[in-house]
C-alpha cells in the first residue's frame, strides 16, 4: 500500500514538474514593458512567443524546442524571452503567461516575433516583419534565430 502511494505521488509530481520543464534555464518574462526594459539594458532582442490555451502545437514547441540546450544557449546570449497569451479581450488564462497587447495579436498560434527593445520589427524577405507561425524543428528554429541576430546587427550598424 505504501509503495503504491509513493508511486502515485512520484507520478503526480513528475507530471506537474514536467509541464514546466521547458522553462528551466531561461528567465521567461510575462510582461512586454519589463521585457523591453531588459532588452534595452542588456542590448538584446526580444524573442516573443505567443500562445493560446487552445493551441495544439504550443505545448509541443515548448517541450520539444524550448528546453533544448542549443536553443537555450542562443536565447541567453542574444534575446530576452517573453511569453504572452494571444487571446483577445480576456485575462490571460495560460499558466505563467502575460496578456498580449491587441497590436501584437495574431490570427494563429504558435507565433514568434523577433523584435528590438523598442518593438522595432526585424524585416523578413517579402514580409513587413519577422514573425514565424507554427511548429518548427530545432534546426529550423536556430536558423530563424540566426537570421534575426544578423538583421538586428545590421539595424544597429545603420543606427535604426
Amino acid at each position: 500500500m505504501k509503495k503504491n502511494l509513493l508511486i502515485c505521488i512520484f507520478l503526480i509530481t513528475s507530471a506537474i514538474c514536467e509541464d514546466f520543464s521547458w522553462q528551466k534555464g531561461l528567465d521567461w518574462q510575462a510582461d512586454l514593458n519589463e521585457a523591453k526594459q531588459l532588452a534595452k539594458y542588456h542590448d538584446k532582442m526580444i524573442f516573443l512567443f505567443l500562445e493560446s490555451r487552445t493551441c495544439f502545437y504550443c505545448p509541443k514547441l515548448k517541450e520539444q524546442i524550448f528546453n533544448q540546450p542549443e536553443f537555450q544557449k542562443k536565447i541567453k546570449e542574444n534575446f530576452i524571452p517573453l511569453i504572452l497569451d494571444n487571446s483577445l479581450d480576456a485575462d490571460s488564462d495560460v499558466a505563467n503567461t502575460g496578456q498580449c497587447p491587441p497590436r501584437l495579436t495574431v490570427s494563429m498560434t504558435p507565433a514568434i516575433y523577433f523584435m528590438g527593445a523598442n518593438e522595432e520589427m526585424l524585416s523578413r524577405r517579402g514580409k513587413k516583419h519577422m514573425i514565424i507561425y507554427g511548429m518548427w524543428n530545432l534546426k529550423q528554429m536556430l536558423e530563424w534565430m540566426d537570421d534575426a541576430i544578423r538583421k538586428h546587427k545590421k539595424q544597429k550598424v545603420k543606427g535604426i
